[in-house]
């Protein structure tokens, strides 16, 4: 049974647990994607263990779906052996592919596990062909893009030959994927390692240029509606998509069945007859009802402004059920626009606020009533303090809830989806009844005892068929017959009930045999560390936002000086200041980047620009391409850098582990408010109307302000390009651990500077230039920090 090409474009669905998976697997999705274990980007989902794996995988093998693993996150400098034993377990188990983000890892599973087919996460933010053919080299079969590209940009990845894939429905994180430290940085929940607490659906101020808040929509700057692609799948099809996926395993099974069904029937309309394809009003019910922020095209439409944010609220807001007419007692008269049931989960929006509750007892015209109807009116006891006008919202339909639940729970969860079987079935007289059952394209024929003329009442084709089908439970369903025999044949319906069971058993041992010869490689991580002579004094390299802050710095005694530069070349770069590259470049934005690549120092934080810029000039690889571990360097450093910048998610330990072994010199950063944010989104749009003039946007004059909760402000600006900028509140000072840095043997240390001007940051360069030297002579380093509040972000603590 061949189930790697059943489809011209697949529809891929989240499985958080097992019942996540039967139901994607019953409402017609052709691939699901699950966690096994700690190392995946879903930690707090139910996900599976390889009892519950080999059950999953078995379950969506048998109708013809597949099952990729997640091993979508950053791996630690201890973890990489474990992480290859997982994949390996899971792929004896059955899995079909493995989605990988760390770029060491998917250099190993190829070398090591060369059967394993790997999938590129989109958490390693492809965006240009260049990306694209730089992981296909290094084993990757399936490329999953950044969530932000359009559809042109879609079709740019795609005709690299290389499969792509990319999200089409569900909630949309604000930065881009794999680049956001927000949550790590504040609290120790690393979005790259599964955990992220979700900060950037809280509230926040923004502040303008002078520190003064302004005007917004709503509270919740940080917080785009959620993605509904449907009405664009003859467009993404047209692009050369070959997957199209529904996010949300931490999602419920209720919620997976009713999406999944509504993008299956969609998608294979729009695959019929893509000139006529429509979406239908009573799909994107079904979708606002399942869950819904709100619904945006996201970036398939190069929507970028408002229309793309939830302001108002970071959560369900389900649908609009009615507006309240009248209160009295301690009831609401509801004038509804949608049927409303007693299990109905209601949120009411007040004046004062939201509160939420069950719908309860449902009085129309003074009666008791089990449902309500679209225009009528309908009395509901209220637990909280309502008003005329007030609007009611239904978060929860217990009806399409329970209609989902009918497709994967109880003996729907065998039966829903079932394998369609047909049976062929001889019965003559004096020859083994012999029975055959055929689905995709396979078949195992079974033989009984032998038949022999009838001593009463000769059996029939219809009760042939009545007992060869009695199938419920068992996953099969009867598709077709043929049925040859004999007039007078006998047979007891015992023995059509016992070669039907092993006809079916066989059958499912022949769907299974793709499978079934998999064994547990044990495979072994090779110690690529290097023979490099470890480094002397580290290099002081500083990175700044404007030209006059990187020349301060190089006056005050940095060796290297970076200033971020964005688009095509404009004024030359003064002497010894060199460009540091965008970590964000779409497929029309690459070649004018490229034009900085003049066979001088660069650094590089895209994948493809790395690609692209080797053979052309010394390259660094910045810390956004997350290198933890000796193999990443390793990769990165085929892909033609000579030096990596290490994540800022490491603690000393590894820091040094990874200096310790990786094939080109490794630097950290060492100062600065860590960029925690890249979003394709302008948060500064929230202050008023735009003219999507970026490049010359007044508002860029300076740095803005996100004020959280807790009073932190984090500054925030946008590039010429209009992407937002979100930088930590905190300063990083790793000043007071320079005698652990340098024991590390890193070959550089580097600060960064956005918005505290040339002044201070020569400053603080000559304040780190006088500590590493004093430190390099054998002397302490610095007893207090350079600046307060500071923090010293991982580097005594580690991320977990």
């Amino acid at each position: 049974m061949n189930i790697s090409g059943s489809s011209i474009v697949e529809l891929l669905a989240p499985a958080g647990g097992p019942e996540a998976l039967v139901a994607a697997v019953n409402n017609g999705a052709d691939a699901v994607y699950l966690g096994l274990g700690e190392l995946n980007a879903r930690r707090g989902a139910a996900n599976f263990d390889l009892a519950s794996l080999a059950e999953g995988t078995r379950f969506a093998h048998l109708r013809g779906a597949r099952v990729y693993l997640t091993a979508n996150v950053v791996v630690l400098p201890r973890e990489m052996a474990s992480a290859l034993t997982m994949i390996d377990q899971a792929w004896a188990t059955g899995v079909d592919a493995v989605i990988v983000q760390d770029l060491g890892l998917l250099r190993l599973v190829a070398r090591e596990l060369p059967d394993v087919r790997i999938h590129a996460s989109t958490q390693i933010d492809a965006m240009n062909a260049e990306s694209v053919r730089a992981l296909a080299g290094l084993g990757a079969t399936r490329v999953t893009l950044a969530r932000e590209l359009p559809a042109d940009a879609v079709r740019a990845c795609a005709e690299t030959g290389v499969e792509v894939e990319t999200f089409v429905h569900g909630a949309i994180c604000y930065s881009y994927s794999g680049q956001c430290l927000i949550s790590s940085m504040i609290g120790r929940r690393s979005a790259n390692r599964g955990m992220c607490a979700q900060p950037c659906r809280l509230p926040y101020e923004l502040l303008d240029q002078t520190g003064t808040p302004v005007g917004v929509p709503g509270r919740y700057l940080l917080s785009p509606k959620d993605m509904a692609g449907i009405a664009h799948l003859p467009s993404l099809i047209g692009a050369g998509v070959r997957a199209l996926k529904i996010e949300g395993r931490m999602k419920s099974p209720e919620y997976v069945a009713i999406v999944t069904g509504v993008y299956r029937a969609a998608l294979d309309r729009a695959l019929a007859d893509p000139g006529g394809y429509s979406v239908s009003p009573a799909e994107w019910e079904l979708l606002e009802e399942a869950f819904s922020r709100g619904f945006t095209d996201a970036y398939l439409t190069r929507e970028r402004g408002e229309a793309l944010m939830s302001y108002s609220r970071p959560n369900n807001r389900g649908v609009l059920l009615g507006r309240v007419t009248s209160v009295a007692e301690g009831r609401a008269t509801i004038a509804l626009e949608r049927a409303l049931g007693p299990r109905d989960t209601l949120e009411m929006w007040t004046r004062a606020g939201r509160f939420a509750q069950r719908a309860g007892e449902i009085e129309v015209d003074g009666q008791r009533v089990q449902t309500a109807a679209a225009g009528q009116s309908v009395r509901i006891v209220v637990e909280g303090q309502a008003s005329t006008g007030d609007r009611v919202f239904r978060v929860a339909d217990a009806a399409l809830a329970a209609a989902a639940r009918r497709t994967f729970a109880g003996t729907a969860a065998t039966d829903h989806r079932a394998v369609q079987v047909s049976f062929s079935v001889t019965l003559h007289a004096g020859e083994p009844l012999a029975m055959t059952a055929s689905a995709a394209g396979v078949s195992a024929t079974v033989e009984g005892p032998e038949i022999e003329p009838a001593r009463t009442k000769a059996i029939t084709a219809e009760e042939v068929m009545e007992h060869v089908g009695r199938l419920g439970g068992s996953g099969f369903r009867a598709a077709g017959w043929d049925i040859a025999l004999d007039a007078d044949a006998g047979v007891g319906y015992s023995a059509l009930h016992a070669v039907r069971r092993e006809a079916l058993a066989r059958l499912g041992e022949r769907l299974l045999e793709p499978w079934a010869d998999r064994r547990k490689q044990a495979p072994r991580v090779p110690d690529p560390r290097s023979r490099r002579r470890r480094a002397g004094t580290p290099l002081v390299v500083a990175t700044a936002w404007d030209v006059p802050t990187a020349e301060a710095c190089l006056a005050a005694g940095a060796d290297e000086a970076y200033v971020r530069v964005f688009g095509l070349p404009g004024a030359p770069l003064p002497a010894g200041v060199r460009p540091l590259l965008p970590r964000i470049a779409w497929p029309n934005e690459v070649a004018g980047l490229a034009e900085h690549l003049d066979g001088e120092q660069v650094t590089v934080g895209n994948l493809g620009l790395l690609a692209g810029a080797a053979g052309r000039g010394p390259v660094s690889a910045d810390w956004p391409l997350n290198v933890l571990n000796i193999h990443s360097a390793t990769a990165i450093a085929g892909l033609g850098a000579g030096h990596v910048w290490a994540s800022p998610e490491l603690s000393g330990r590894q820091l040094a582990d990874l200096a310790g072994g990786s094939p080109v010199p490794v630097g950290c950063i060492a100062w600065g408010r860590l960029e925690l944010m890249v979003a394709e989104q302008c948060v500064l749009q929230a202050s008023g109307p735009c003219s999507r003039q970026c490049a010359t946007c007044a508002r860029r004059d300076r740095w803005w302000r996100l004020r959280d909760q807790k009073g932190y402000e984090f500054p925030v600006t946008t590039d010429p390009s209009g992407r937002s900028h979100i930088m930590n509140a905190v300063t990083l000072d790793l000043s007071r651990a320079l005698d652990e840095i340098v024991a590390a043997g890193v070959a550089s240390i580097r600060l960064d500077f956005c918005d505290e001007g040339p002044t201070r940051a020569a400053d603080v360069t000559r304040a780190f230039g006088a500590a590493l030297r004093n430190v390099a002579e054998g002397g302490p380093p610095p007893g207090s920090p350079l600046v307060e509040p500071s923090t010293s972000g991982h580097f005594f603590r580690g991320v977990v």
